[in-house]
């Protein structure tokens, strides 16, 4: 049950700082990027980008959440533990991680890092506002995630 708790706790920790930084991005960062695009990449394409190291922070903080809420489901699991909460987090956790490899990364490298390759710019613009979009999606499964770790870590005791 100890190891049970000590992997709630540290995933309850992973989904916070991931929800918090997913909503500081969303709200601050991809509506300054997004504005008018390609010029308003002009200011992202840098290494570190805007003066941000946004690459630094989510190349480990993603793989430990993701981690972390399989590590603490398996610890639930081995505990006799099957909680609704604790299992639809993980599949959110996983699901916007893995969406994020297979997606979401690649397009950002693309608009930021490449200045949108050769697409057209209004190809750009509307690829550049789907991305958004489905973005606020993927902050919902984030949200999602953190809702099911509290609640699992308040059920725990």
């Amino acid at each position: 049950m100890v190891l049970y708790v000590t992997a709630l706790w540290f995933y309850a920790l992973m989904a916070s700082l991931v929800f918090g930084a997913s909503l500081y991005e969303s709200l601050v960062v991809h509506p300054a990027w997004s504005r008018q695009p390609p010029e308003s990449f002009a200011g992202f394409v840098a290494v570190p980008i805007s003066r941000m190291e946004i690459a630094a922070f989510w190349m480990p903080a993603a793989p430990l959440f993701a981690l972390s809420s399989l590590v603490a489901t398996a610890a639930a699991f081995s505990t006799g533990l099957h909680a609704l909460p604790l299992m639809l987090s993980t599949v959110c956790a996983v699901t916007g991680v893995a969406w994020t490899l297979v997606y979401f990364r690649p397009a950002i490298v693309c608009f930021l890092e490449h200045g949108g390759g050769t697409m057209s710019v209004d190809r750009l613009r509307l690829q550049a506002r789907r991305w958004i979009l489905l973005n606020w999606i993927r902050v919902a499964l984030v949200a999602v995630s953190w809702w099911g770790a509290l609640a699992a870590l308040a059920t725990s005791r």
